[in-house]
């Protein structure tokens, strides 16, 4: 069996909505969870992949542009940033409010909930990216940006 999903496409936007912030991508591991997602053979996903969606969740690039509200974020424009397997939490549900953001009852999957990280332009909220150290070089962060990976 084949699959091919390889389309381009120009998205013209105007503002980043709050309190989120844009990068431009420069790195995107593959994971298999893509295929996953992308083929809709992973059973444990609540509903069938949205059509023309992108995939990714391993993406590291540049802040571009700070949404409303992120005024007091411990992100600016220009720093190095990741964005992983869960894209965004609620903040607010028994598991993140006991500091367990990893199964947040309302978590967003990147390529999944919410676009993911195999396009150019990457949007995430400015609380929950991830800063990527100086001395760790992007094409190195990108895979470790995965859920599987971070017990290594």
């Amino acid at each position: 069996m084949r699959y091919s999903s390889t389309c381009e496409l120009t998205l013209y936007t105007s503002q980043t909505t709050s309190p989120n912030v844009r990068l431009y991508s420069s790195h995107s591991g593959v994971c298999h969870s893509d295929l996953g997602v992308m083929t809709n053979s992973w059973k444990g996903l609540p509903h069938p992949t949205q059509p023309g969606q992108v995939g990714g969740h391993e993406g590291v690039g540049k802040i571009v542009k700070m949404g409303f509200g992120t005024e007091n974020s411990h992100v600016k424009v220009g720093d190095r940033v990741g964005i992983k397997w869960i894209s965004a939490i609620c903040d607010s549900c028994p598991a993140c409010l006991a500091g367990h953001d990893g199964v947040c009852f309302n978590q967003k999957v990147s390529g999944y909930y919410t676009p993911g990280t195999f396009q150019q332009y990457v949007t995430g909220p400015a609380g929950y990216v991830t800063p990527i150290p100086e001395s760790l070089p992007s094409d190195a962060a990108a895979p470790m940006l995965c859920t599987c990976k971070r017990p290594y």
